[in-house]
């Protein structure tokens, strides 16, 4: 290679980098590698279809299409991998050189550059598909996230349908009930049942948005009540692992979104109790900062988070510890929730954890 070969490469790579689509990256590898050189082309083809998918370069060059032929008719007659590759290794000569395109695990079709350098063109096509590599990924990503949605989209009325059953018999019971010792059980059934009817709705509608702003109804009221409020709702998983609970609320008035705010709160709480161990504590404070916002933290003496798992806490569908920990499986979908929540606010949600010591959360909403 000579000097003005690698002096172009530095520049290709730094102009690679800029590019933000497989044509265009491909594009202007094939215009690279056609600077002193005959012909340069790419052949994408289909994986399922087999046929040509991105053709671009001398596509109209003689040769080229002469050689786009072959490996259509090689590809369609259904051989395997390891076959096309012998092929396509065989029409090479001197003049002509023919390599793979390989990214996201499979073969994906031909770059073919004649009056070239070989190695210099496999270096290219190297540097090339590791950013091909990275469109495959996300490309990857976005198609299961949609996945994702498009289930939870499908069974909306599987949920929906019991749920607005017990609403409707939790009412009727209490429209109907004498007994003043079973009516704080009813009321807590009926408001349970609207919040996670509510909640459901919630996570469908990001589904169908999916990156949509989330909307907000500011009304001004006590968070303390909302927090007492939840606590009472969630008094028998309390029970159940014999929890203690702690907390210092101030007593003040916040301008939010309230029913998206009791979401935040029950996703917390929630999550505090069901990560935590038997005879657990929680504590929870919540006060007006110097800036003047609203900051609410939970602290409980659970099972905590590995390292490794901080980056994915607020993602979608992530569970962490599951090498760890398998007393408990989440949903996945609380904690990206409670970050949609902060974030629609123009807040900030974050923790603090140590595996196998417990967890501390806390969030914060600006003043209004």
């Amino acid at each position: 290679m000579n000097i003005l070969k690698e002096k172009d490469l530095y520049n290709f790579l730094r102009n690679l980098n800029m590019k933000t689509g497989l044509k265009e990256t491909l594009t202007y590898m094939t215009d690279f590698l056609r600077i002193g050189a005959d012909a340069a082309w790419v052949l994408l083809l289909n994986p399922k279809t087999n046929k040509p998918l991105i053709r671009v370069g001398s596509k109209n060059h003689a040769r080229a299409a002469q050689i786009n032929k072959l490996v259509i008719d090689y590809f369609a007659n259904g051989f395997e991998q390891d076959d096309i590759l012998e092929f396509i290794s065989s029409i090479s000569d001197k003049d002509l050189v023919i390599e793979p395109v390989i990214f996201a695990g499979n073969l994906q079709g031909i770059l073919g550059v004649i009056g070239q350098d070989k190695d210099f063109v496999q270096l290219v096509l190297e540097c090339a598909c590791q950013k091909l590599e990275n469109f495959s990924l996300k490309e990857e990503n976005e198609r299961t996230f949609k996945e994702r949605m498009e289930f939870l989209a499908s069974i909306s009325h599987e949920f929906k349908t019991p749920l607005n059953s017990i609403i409707g018999f939790s009412d009727i019971m209490q429209a109907k009930n004498r007994n003043p010792d079973l009516e704080k059980y009813i009321k807590n059934i009926s408001n349970s049942s609207k919040f996670l009817l509510g909640l459901i709705l919630d996570v469908l509608d990001l589904s169908r948005s999916q990156s949509r702003q989330m909307e907000l109804q500011y009304e001004t009221f006590s968070p303390k009540r909302v927090i007492l409020e939840t606590l009472d709702s969630l008094e028998n998983q309390l029970r159940e692992k014999n929890i203690e609970v702690r907390y210092t609320l101030m007593e003040m008035q916040i301008s939010a979104d309230l029913r998206r705010f009791r979401q935040l709160v029950l996703n917390l709480i929630s999550n505090a109790i069901k990560f935590n161990k038997l005879n657990g504590k929680i504590t929870i404070v919540s006060y007006q900062n110097e800036k003047g916002e609203f900051v609410f933290e939970i602290k409980d003496s659970g099972d905590g988070i590995s390292k490794k798992d901080y980056a994915k806490i607020f993602k979608f569908f992530s569970q962490v510890n599951q090498d760890q920990l398998k007393r408990q499986q989440g949903s996945g979908v609380g904690l990206f929730l409670c970050k949609t929540i902060v974030d629609a606010h123009k807040g900030h949600i974050d923790f603090k954890s140590r595996l196998h010591y417990g967890s501390t959360f806390w969030f914060r909403l600006p003043a209004h």
